[in-house]
């Protein structure tokens, strides 16, 4: 019998047999395992029986699942089974089924489902255990400087090929940046961070995600020169949306040459931009709190 073996989050040690199919997980007290965490969706993921096989579904969450590290697509079918890794905020859980399984001649049809293969496990795991860090973080600290300055630290360590790495935060309607937080890998101490605006244009205006691995041959032609100026031999910047507003982007960046990361590490900053839009939110929440304190305060 298949099951779910909870080691991390508020369920931590608890077991669940999948005996129904569909099984939904989520915040709402509806869902057959409820996780009281606010970064979870009220209906986040689906796990359902095709004949003897299991299949996980993000039910378009906001902040994303992870399957052994990396995020899943939206509304798509992922097989899983022994030992595989699901991922939801601070929950972590393992799918078991008794006894592992030799492989066998499916293997190719299981790669079409989207389960990943043996040979990218490895990667898999360090990007799930640098979320579940960066996870760990947002919880215990209300300090927005002292979460992205980590957070930040953390992208350092886990991208080595990368040389500067930031954090833009908008202020309004109009998306003007109000801060950049940046590291530097060869200037720890750097104080002005120039980034490539247009980049950081684009994302905003399409909500979606920028890779360059090589700017020299997938810039397009009214960024090139930029790139050039700018000496970016490759580029990432990804938004951070909550509520489908863009608070900010993550954005990290290689002067040194091009194909400095793989479309790995692209998914990487995705599945960490949720757990830090959370954080930021927080912090601006308790931020007006102590505001709205201290006008009382002055009023008595």
């Amino acid at each position: 019998m298949h099951r779910l073996d909870i080691t991390s989050g508020s369920l931590k040690g608890q077991r669940f047999d999948l005996k129904e199919s569909p099984f939904f997980i989520g915040r709402s007290s509806k869902n057959d395992i409820q996780i009281k965490d606010i970064a979870v969706s009220r209906q986040q993921l689906k796990i359902f029986k095709i004949g003897e096989k299991l299949y996980v579904e993000d039910l378009e969450s906001t902040n994303g699942t992870l399957l052994n590290g990396e995020r899943i697509t939206p509304r798509k079918r992922y097989h899983v089974g022994e030992g595989d890794t699901i991922a939801i905020a601070n929950t972590v859980m393992h799918v078991n089924d008794g006894p592992p399984k030799e492989s066998s001649s499916e293997e190719p049809d299981n790669k079409k489902e989207g389960k990943l293969s043996n040979e990218r496990r490895s990667q898999s795991q360090k990007d799930l255990k640098l979320v579940y860090k960066v996870t760990e973080l947002l919880r215990q600290s209300s300090n927005m400087d002292e979460i992205i300055d980590k957070v930040l630290g953390y992208l350092l360590d886990a991208l080595p090929r990368i040389d500067r790495v930031a954090i833009l935060l908008f202020e309004n309607k109009q998306r003007e940046i109000k801060r950049v937080i940046s590291r530097s890998r060869q200037d720890p101490e750097e104080l002005h961070f120039i980034y490539s605006r247009l980049v950081v244009n684009k994302v905003i205006q399409d909500g979606r995600p920028v890779m360059m691995a090589d700017t020299c041959r997938e810039a397009p032609n009214n960024f090139k020169t930029g790139m050039g100026t700018l000496q970016i031999g490759s580029i990432m910047c990804v938004p951070m949306i909550s509520d489908s507003k863009i608070l900010g982007v993550i954005y990290v960046d290689s002067i040194h040459g091009p194909y400095s990361f793989r479309k790995d590490d692209l998914l990487l900053l995705e599945s960490l931009s949720g757990p830090v839009v959370v954080a930021i939110e927080k912090a601006m929440l308790a931020n007006r709190l102590e505001g709205s304190l201290s006008e009382i305060r002055i009023i008595r």
